[in-house]
């Protein structure tokens, strides 16, 4: 499966971590030129800020705008592709993991969450699937707030993704409350992000500081609507969820972790 790493040119720290840890793991990648948020004016931020209810920062709105990029990059390979951020650390397992989503027939709105994320979700009491080993397995997930660090997308998806954000959202708030999407979470899950992981949590290489302006939506009329909006789509999945789902937290085996080539130099 391709994978697809979104990274900043300037990161000159992340990408030689990933270099190092995908050689480890025996995989090929690309990096993907994030966009970058100081090329954003004012105004332009201030536009995107009054399409959202929430507060909005430079570095929301560049995610936002990169994750585009690679959605337009998978409708061009037209195949299943990983999307990763370049702070993603992956399990020593993940190529299984891969080679298993890459062979499924899956339908056209199916995505995986690989990615660990410290908020508890709404999972379907049972995995949808498993792997003939019985390693892992994917859940139908029906409430998941955060977290774009990792996950696989197909053309198709991509394309709807990219015709449903041609104005600025949050862009994991939005993603995974599509109606539309049949969300699947992969656990044990392969990737976890570097402040996660123990012992990690203050390395200053990887946690970016909060030094941006912050931009607020205009229009406390907008505001609300949009509000309502996004409260709605949360709503239909939230129901679903309640009848065949139960809240908990994502499984998670650290010990699957390379902290080797995480910390190496």
């Amino acid at each position: 499966m391709r994978i697809l790493i979104i990274s900043r040119k300037a990161e000159e720290v992340r990408r030689s971590f990933q270099t190092r840890q995908m050689a480890a793991l025996g995989l090929s990648f690309e990096f993907l030129d994030a966009f970058e948020a100081a090329d954003l004016t004012a105004e332009e931020c201030q536009t995107a800020a009054s399409n959202w209810p929430s507060p909005t920062r430079r570095q929301d709105i560049a995610c936002f705008l990169s994750h585009r990029k690679a959605w337009q990059a998978v409708m061009a390979h037209g195949a299943k592709m990983l999307i990763l951020e370049d702070d993603a650390v992956l399990s020593d397992d993940i190529a299984v993991v891969l080679a298993n989503i890459e062979a499924r027939n899956d339908a056209w709105n199916s995505v995986y969450d690989l990615e660990f994320a410290p908020r508890r979700h709404i999972l379907d009491r049972k995995p949808a699937w498993q792997d003939a080993a019985g390693r892992f397995g994917a859940t139908r997930v029906y409430q998941n707030r955060v977290g774009l660090a990792g996950y696989i997308i197909g053309p198709e998806a991509a394309k709807r993704m990219l015709a449903e954000t041609t104005t600025y959202s949050l862009i994991d708030a939005h993603f995974w409350h599509r109606s539309w999407l049949a969300a699947y979470q992969i656990e044990p899950a392969p990737v976890i992000q570097q402040r996660f992981l123990e012992d990690e949590a203050e390395s200053a290489d990887f946690v970016r500081p909060e030094k941006d302006l912050v931009f607020l939506p205009l229009s406390k009329v907008r505001k609300l609507a949009r509000r309502l909006e996004l409260e709605s789509i949360k709503a239909r999945n939230l129901v679903v969820g309640l009848f065949v789902g139960q809240k908990r937290d994502v499984r998670v085996d650290r010990s699957r972790f390379k902290a080797g080539v995480v910390k190496s130099v």
